[in-house]
């Protein structure tokens, strides 16, 4: 099992077999850029931005240096590492780019994603929560194998899957970087959906710092919830309560609701029971 400081050394220090000698002339093919599709598995959805265009750039001046490593499909190939680089290949006009065929199975292929995209910090929080989760759902991962295989602390991965738990719109912008993952994961204290979004609204109205929205969260989580009023019988329900209670010598109970009421007459014994049902009977046949 490869260790915490792997992910330092790179992705060829945990994935041997599949990235090594990526250089080596007779490794490497030359494939038709329309020939490869994007890698399932791919943790990153956004592309873009300064430093993509800066590898368009470099591209177009000098190729593509570092094949991309891919595996056989059913139509062509499938990106293992180097997504970002055959999209920028395309964005410069190349027609061909380097790859090398490797075999790697399903989780293999989502595990190099995750890994080659976290050591370039390009992934946005909620893109990173997604690729724990699948390691974890789709490959059975528990999350100290996710941790032992990304290099990153336990607590970490558990407090990053658990921003998924948040509201859509609260996730929309922490991936727009309108709020922080400090700012999000201090929403989780909240228990309800309407108390996060309308904590969440503050943050954005005020700009409030994570320390201020810590303190927000604390005067919520102090605010006792209101106890919800029973709805109060008319005084004519009541007074007829009263009335059969007194001639049936027994505590009565009406209930309304907008559909259906019940009258509940209370016993406490089989003999109470006959001596009700009688009366009821008597009364029916008058």
């Amino acid at each position: 099992m490869p260790r915490k400081n792997s992910l330092g050394k790179g992705l060829g220090a945990m994935f041997p077999d599949l990235l090594n000698n990526l250089n080596d002339k007779p490794n490497f093919i030359i494939c038709g850029i329309e020939e490869l599709s994007p890698n399932k598995f791919q943790a990153r959805k956004e592309f873009g931005g300064n430093e993509h265009k800066k590898l368009v750039s470099s591209i177009k001046k000098n190729g593509i240096i570092q094949p991309i490593v891919v595996r056989k499909s059913d139509i062509g190939y499938e990106i293992i590492a180097g997504e970002r680089r055959w999209r920028a290949a395309g964005e410069a006009g190349l027609r061909d780019v380097p790859v090398v065929i490797r075999e790697a199975e399903d989780r293999e292929v989502a595990e190099i994603s995750l890994i080659e995209n976290i050591q370039r910090e390009e992934l946005n929080p909620i893109e990173e929560a997604n690729a724990y989760h699948t390691l974890m759902n789709k490959f059975s991962l528990s999350q100290e194998e996710v941790s032992s295989r990304v290099g990153k602390d336990r607590s970490t991965i558990a407090n990053s899957v658990r921003l998924l738990k948040l509201p859509s719109e609260v996730n929309d912008a922490l991936i727009k970087k309108n709020i922080s993952a400090g700012h999000a994961r201090t929403l989780l204290a909240l228990n309800s959906i309407e108390e996060q979004l309308r904590a969440f609204r503050d943050i954005v109205k005020k700009g409030l710092s994570v320390r201020d929205t810590e303190l927000v969260i604390r005067n919520i989580k102090k605010v006792p919830h209101p106890e919800k009023k029973k709805p109060q019988k008319e005084q004519y329900i009541i007074d007829l309560e009263r009335e059969l209670s007194s001639k049936l010598m027994t505590a009565i109970n009406i209930r309304q609701s907008k559909k259906i009421g019940i009258i509940a007459i209370k016993f406490k014994n089989m003999e109470e029971l006959n001596r009700l049902a009688n009366l009821i009977i008597e009364a029916g046949e008058k």
